[in-house]
C-alpha cells in the first residue's frame, strides 16, 4: 500500500524556444500525488564477470556505472520502499518467439554485436516460454536488486511497454507519475520513457543515475548522456536528481512513518 501524502520534486526541462536563442534549461517544482507514483528501473544490469561479457563494457562506462548504482540508484531504491511507493523493473529478457528472425535481433547482431536469445538468457526461466541459460548481461547487482514486494516485468524490444505487462501493472497500482531511471539513456530508457508519454503517463528522468551509449572519443565528458537528457527534457518530459528525489521520497516516508497506525 503506497503512502498518500504530495511530493514536491524540483525538476528540469529544456525549452527549445525560441529558435534564434533557447531559453534551455529551466528549472520548476513538480507537485503530485505520492499514491499515484512508482519508481521505474529499466535494465539495471551489468554484464557478468567473464572475459566475452566484459568485452561489451569501455572500463570508463563501467567505472561511472558503478558509482551510478552504488551512490545514487540504490539510495533512491531504498527511500521508494521505505516511502511505501512501489518499485518496477522493466527488463530485458529471451522469450523464444524467434527473435533470431526480428529486424531488432538483426540490429542487434549488426550493430552492437550479440544475440539476445544468448545474451538475455537467465538461468531461473521456463524453457518452455524463454531461453535458459547461464547470464551473460542480464545480471543485477544485489544493492538494486528487486525485494519482496517489488513488480518485474520482461521485455524484448527497447521500450519496456512493447508487448508487455509494464501498462497493467501500472494501471493496477493506479501510477502516473514515474520516477525513471537505468541504462542506457539513448535506447531502452529514451523508447520506454516516450511510451509512457504517449500512454498518457507522466515520466520524470533520474538525469544522475543514466547513461548513453558512449562514443570513445566522447566518454571523457558524457558528452552524449548529455546530449539525450537534454533531447528527453525537451521532447518527452522533466528530468530530476537523485538527491532531489531522495529528499522528497524521505519526507514521504518520514510522514508515513509517523502517521498513527
Amino acid at each position: 500500500m503506497t503512502t498518500k501524502g504530495e511530493i514536491r520534486l524540483p525538476v528540469r526541462h529544456f525549452r527549445l524556444y525560441p529558435a534564434a536563442a533557447p531559453h534551455g534549461e529551466t528549472n520548476q517544482t513538480e507537485v503530485f500525488d505520492a499514491g499515484e507514483a512508482a519508481l521505474l528501473l529499466i535494465d539495471v544490469y551489468h554484464a557478468a564477470e567473464t572475459p566475452a561479457a566484459q568485452e561489451l563494457v569501455h572500463s570508463a562506462w563501467d567505472r561511472e556505472f558503478w558509482r551510478i548504482v552504488d551512490g545514487r540508484l540504490a539510495p533512491v531504491v531504498a527511500a521508494t520502499r521505505a516511502a511505501g511507493l512501489p518499485v518496477v523493473y522493466a527488463m530485458n529478457s529471451a522469450p523464444r518467439i524467434a527473435l533470431d528472425r526480428s529486424a531488432y535481433g538483426r540490429c542487434f547482431h549488426d550493430s552492437l554485436g550479440f544475440d539476445p536469445e544468448t545474451d538475455f538468457a537467465e538461468p531461473d526461466v521456463d524453457p518452455l516460454e524463454f531461453h535458459r541459460g547461464d547470464p551473460v548481461q542480464l545480471v543485477v547487482p544485489p544493492q538494486v536488486a528487486p525485494a519482496p514486494g517489488d513488480y518485474y516485468v520482461r521485455k524484448h524490444t527497447y521500450s519496456g511497454f512493447f508487448e508487455t505487462r509494464l501498462d497493467s501493472v501500472l494501471r493496477n497500482l493506479g501510477a502516473r507519475t514515474l520516477l525513471c531511471a537505468g541504462f542506457v539513456a539513448d535506447c531502452c530508457i529514451l523508447f520506454t520513457l516516450a511510451d509512457a508519454d504517449f500512454r498518457g503517463y507522466r515520466p520524470i528522468l533520474l538525469r544522475d543515475c543514466t547513461l548513453a551509449s558512449e562514443l570513445p572519443e566522447e566518454i571523457e565528458t558524457f558528452a552524449r548522456t548529455r546530449r539525450t537528457i537534454s533531447s528527453i527534457e525537451g521532447f518527452i518530459g522533466p528530468s530530476a536528481t537523485a538527491a532531489d528525489a531522495l529528499e522528497a521520497l524521505s519526507a514521504i516516508g518520514a510522514v508515513g512513518a509517523a502517521a498513527p497506525s
